[in-house]
């Protein structure tokens, strides 16, 4: 078969798209968005939000798989909407809606369904081993999962740009040069979809986090999301003990059923 390989002129063209801020960003999902607005207030309720989640089935769905999984699972099973909002409490509902959201909006790229299929089951992976990290270090465990759920989140936004620069293209070319260019296009998406700033920094700084405690934690939570041995530099970093990596390691299959659940 005749190989299509990326010419000069659609590098150049791919490199200007993304330093000049043209890619085309996905915006979240209107019920995500909403869901999203009605936590952040004082009056917020379960039956607000179960009404909300109720005119998209999809996300109900999830809700309900998630408050069922390994990972948020108790004694009682969860039967209905309102109980797995009350299983899961406001701040994990707000972490699967912005999970299942960007499932549907950013890692849909026709031709590639497999590529972006594991990359979002590595995302919500490192997300929630980042959560583990956090809960071990007594730190912020909303902050710790949205910072590992978007560190990739560049690499479909660059993908979809690329294959409609360069249609028919070697696809091991295509998947080389979106992986040079996703953490700070990632970034991009991370403020555009308003989350925390410092979410921002970590995903810009994932591969080089020195410097960016939140960073360390997702290059960490990135480490046991592969499946590696932890660093231990980076365990250093975060005043992280053997003891403390291998009981972040043990929630390894419990994690795994919950992407599952969810991807």
């Amino acid at each position: 078969m005749y190989r299509v390989m990326l010419a000069p002129e659609v590098q150049a063209r791919f490199a200007e798209m993304i330093a000049s801020g043209e890619l085309p960003l996905p915006v979240l999902p209107e019920v995500a968005a909403q869901v999203l607005a009605v936590v952040q207030r004082p009056d917020c309720d379960t039956a607000r939000l179960a009404e909300l989640l109720r005119r998209d089935p999809a996300m109900t769905a999830h809700v309900m798989a998630m408050a069922a999984s390994p990972m948020y699972a108790g004694a009682v099973v969860v039967s209905s909407l309102p109980q797995a909002i009350g299983r899961l409490g406001f701040a994990t509902l707000t972490q699967i809606v912005i999970a299942v959201a960007s499932k549907a909006r950013v890692f849909a790229v026709p031709g590639y369904d497999a590529e972006v299929k594991a990359a979002f089951q590595h995302a919500l992976a490192t997300a929630l081993f980042a959560q583990e990290i956090a809960k071990a270090r007594r730190s912020t465990v909303d902050v710790a999962f949205l910072a590992g759920l978007f560190h990739d989140f560049g690499q479909p936004v660059l993908l979809q740009a690329l294959v409609d620069l360069a249609p028919g293209a070697e696809r091991a070319d295509v998947l080389a040069e979106v992986e040079a260019a996703h953490a700070a296009v990632g970034a991009k998406l991370v403020t555009k979809w308003a989350m925390p700033a410092k979410v921002a920094e970590a995903v810009a700084r994932h591969h080089a986090p020195a410097g960016c405690e939140l960073a360390t934690v997702v290059a960490l939570a990135d480490d046991f999301a592969h499946g590696c041995e932890p660093a231990l530099p980076l365990a250093a970093t975060l005043n992280l003990y053997p003891d403390d990596l291998e009981a972040i390691g043990n929630r390894a299959d419990d994690i795994a059923a919950t992407v599952k659940a969810i991807a």
